[in-house]
């Protein structure tokens, strides 16, 4: 009921899809972090000091480095709305990746620090005494951030954000870390002294793992990470639904942020004319860009399927690929000239670093089966991993 309220206070009547609508809810989840962060680091901090106990005064810290990160996704949504301009003509989107990765940094240091609080502690034990009242407010602050880390999960995935999604990690890491500060303080109170230290230890093992955790996921798109395999599916059968397309490959995605620029090859009758062929292309730019909102760009194959030799030669190169390593696939098969004297081209994706010998023998395999061939033509492209 409260994240509702909050998310309608925010969004005024704007669609949450709506850029305006994504800058607001991500400020919204920032704002609010920060409000009930500076609440919890106050309420650790203070007792956590008088009475001296260091994985409590590591856990506030903790606390406190959520309050930074949460400053870096305001900051994050307010740049990423920014539009287009002359230096980045795709937008600003991969900016809240870049504050994911500030994040996950952050969450790194904070866990190196925490770890030598602990080891600090666990070689030199001193005695902590925490009241019951104090336990019970912990336990009241864990039940803050459990609700933070949900509100800031469920936008993080409404709005398919990495910097909410990792947000929302900083916050989770906080509930494990105090529960275990709890148990250990509880268990000081029993006369084992050494809890203290270890809880410290824990707590930034938790700290770590949730950093290294949003590092790779941060990393990823900024490095250029492949498209899913649903949505290259999909990409396919909505080009593949234009008649005259007759094959597609080379599927390619740049993600921006929540602009994604596709590129694809479509193969088309070699018999068209420029114009009818052009047409075909603009269509599948037209569908896909309106089915996933993305800018696409498509290339034309021409392919002379009606040759003679075509089927036999497309099962033959089927049968080498199947039986031959590295010959990962091919496409724009073209053959030119007469059934009894003939050139074959293809363009084919090999993998491994004698290529020149994986050219010769499938060059062999196929004027072994084909002796009326001349030539064979190979264009060897850039190996896409996917």
């Amino acid at each position: 009921m409260l994240t509702r309220t909050l998310e309608k206070m925010a969004l005024g009547g704007r669609p949450a899809g709506s850029a305006e609508g994504r800058e607001r809810l991500g400020v919204l989840e920032g704002w609010v972090s920060v409000a009930v962060n500076v609440v919890v680091f106050l309420a650790k901090i203070i007792p956590g000091l008088l009475i001296g106990s260091a994985s409590l005064v590591a856990d506030a810290v903790h606390s406190l480095g959520d309050v930074a990160t949460s400053a870096v996704v305001i900051w994050s949504f307010r740049a990423s709305a920014r539009p287009p301009d002359k230096e980045h003509p795709f937008g600003h989107g991969r900016i809240e990746n870049i504050a994911s990765l500030i994040i996950a940094v952050l969450l790194l240091v904070a866990a190196v620090e925490l770890g030598r609080s602990g080891v600090g502690r666990l070689v030199h034990p001193k005695p902590v005494r925490a009241s019951w009242a104090l336990l019970g407010v912990l336990a009241v602050t864990i039940g803050l951030k459990e609700w933070l880390a949900r509100f800031a999960g469920q936008l993080g995935r409404r709005l398919d954000s990495g910097a909410l999604k990792g947000d929302a990690w900083h916050h989770r890491s906080d509930v494990l870390a105090t529960t275990v500060v709890l148990a250990a303080l509880a268990g000081e109170r029993l006369g084992w002294r050494f809890l203290d230290g270890a809880a410290a230890l824990i707590v930034a093992g938790f700290v770590a793992w949730a950093g290294i955790a949003l590092v790779r996921a941060s990393m990823d798109p900024l490095i250029g990470e492949a498209p899913p395999g649903e949505l290259r599916e999909t990409i396919r059968s909505l080009a593949l639904a234009v008649n005259g397309v007759q094959a597609v490959h080379h599927i390619m995605v740049h993600a921006y942020g929540r602009l994604s620029v596709i590129s694809l090859h479509v193969e088309i009758p070699a018999e068209w004319d420029v114009l009818r062929a052009h047409r075909v292309t603009e269509e599948v730019e037209a569908r896909v860009s309106e089915a996933l909102g993305a800018i696409v760009v498509v290339h034309m194959d021409p392919v002379d399927r009606a040759h003679p030799l075509y089927p036999a030669m497309a099962a033959h190169l089927d049968e080498i690929r199947a039986g031959m390593e590295g010959f990962r696939q091919y496409h724009d098969l073209r053959i030119s000239g007469t059934p009894e004297q003939c050139t074959v081209a293809f363009d084919a994706v090999l993998d491994g670093r004698d290529r020149a010998d994986l050219e010769a023998a499938i060059r062999e395999a196929v004027r072994g089966r084909f002796p009326q061939v001349g030539e064979v033509l190979i264009e060897v492209e850039t190996t896409l991993a996917y």
